[in-house]
């Protein structure tokens, strides 16, 4: 559970200490959990993307990585690389896919 800290400006403060500072009243608040569980770590990740650099059928070097479409988006709603489960690999000479 995370807090959240809300102030009053003075000519709306609904109340004020003895001493005459003004008042904040914290809110808790809970964020959503992200959905993780198919998703690896930064480290796996990297180490499954240099593992299936090449296609295991024609060993062309050209291998694009496939990913299901759920990133997590920045505030102008653009995807952020790397965040997206990954599934699996396309290889763009011989059309051979595989997984994960």
């Amino acid at each position: 559970m995370s807090h959240l800290r809300v102030v009053w400006p003075d000519e709306e403060c609904p109340s004020e200490d003895d001493d005459g500072t003004l008042m904040t009243a914290v809110v808790p608040f809970y964020l959503e959990p992200r959905r993780r569980s198919l998703r690896m770590d930064v480290i796996t990740r990297a180490q499954t993307l240099f593992s299936n650099r090449t296609c295991p059928h024609c060993q062309y070097a050209l291998v694009k990585p496939i990913e299901l479409d759920d990133a997590v988006v920045n505030r102008s709603g653009l995807p952020i690389p790397g965040t997206a489960t990954l599934v699996g690999f396309h290889c763009m000479g011989c059309d051979t896919e595989w997984g994960v």
